[in-house]
């Protein structure tokens, strides 16, 4: 099943299923994986493929300009790998994330073929585990900045009328003083980027109805949303709200 679909950038490969066939193929074939009869699940912000002949889920990124956010996310799914973290893997012994056709690829191991989800205290017990991680200085994570895409956004409100959006503009620079200002107690560290029960995964090889240790997708692991990248902000605000 596929849901969504839309043109790329001008310059680069149209996003479309029939365009992003060869993109896949040539990325299977760079990474010696069969693309045969592989499933396209979602196309919107990114494609992602299911492949049939193994167990790997094929991301393909939309923004041309994703390939630092892909190579973070890859560093810091390998770090949790080392730290035990029941995280969403990447395939071992496959270099990534390759550039085909000026389209950012990855490869993930593939987790479910069937959304389930979580209890908020199972979610609650992972989140607490990572947050206790130390992230090495080698993973370049981002510090989380709230209004980072507010100002881009409101530029492209066409629609709205100028007064309106004075006022909105207005309104978020007051609040990105007011942010400023505010006192953390706890030091900063790395949070998930979309925290929530749809997050979590069975880790495979259980049988259905067992007790399944879960899996917390890590950020560009998600199928089919935007990765809200892993990031680096004051513990406190990831336990508000």
């Amino acid at each position: 099943m596929i849901s969504g679909s839309g043109g790329g950038k001008d310059g680069g490969t149209e996003f479309t299923a029939e365009s992003l066939g060869p993109v896949l193929r040539e990325a299977c074939a760079t990474t010696q994986l069969d693309p045969d009869g592989a499933e396209l699940l979602r196309l919107g912000s990114n494609a992602v493929y299911r492949l049939s002949a193994s167990p790997v889920i094929v991301r393909v990124a939309r923004d041309p300009d994703a390939l630092e956010e892909m190579e973070r996310a890859v560093r810091v799914a390998r770090w949790l790998e080392a730290e035990d973290l029941p995280a969403t893997r990447v395939p071992a012994g496959v270099t990534q994330p390759l550039v085909v056709g000026g389209l950012v690829v990855t490869f993930w191991e593939s987790v479910q073929e069937r959304e389930e989800y979580a209890t908020v205290g199972e979610l609650a017990d992972l989140l607490r585990r990572l947050h206790w991680l130390e992230e090495p200085e080698s993973l370049r994570l981002p510090y989380f900045d709230p209004f980072a895409k507010l100002s881009a956004s409101l530029r492209q409100m066409n629609s709205v009328p100028e007064d309106d959006r004075t006022f909105l503009e207005e309104r978020a620079a007051n609040l990105h003083k007011d942010y400023d200002r505010l006192d953390f107690v706890l030091p900063f560290g790395m949070i998930h980027g979309d925290a929530s029960i749809g997050q979590r995964a069975p880790s495979p090889g259980r049988q259905r109805g067992a007790h399944r240790p879960r899996r917390l997708r890590s950020g560009a692991a998600r199928v089919g949303s935007d990765p809200d990248r892993d990031v680096l902000r004051p513990v406190r605000l990831a336990h508000e709200g």
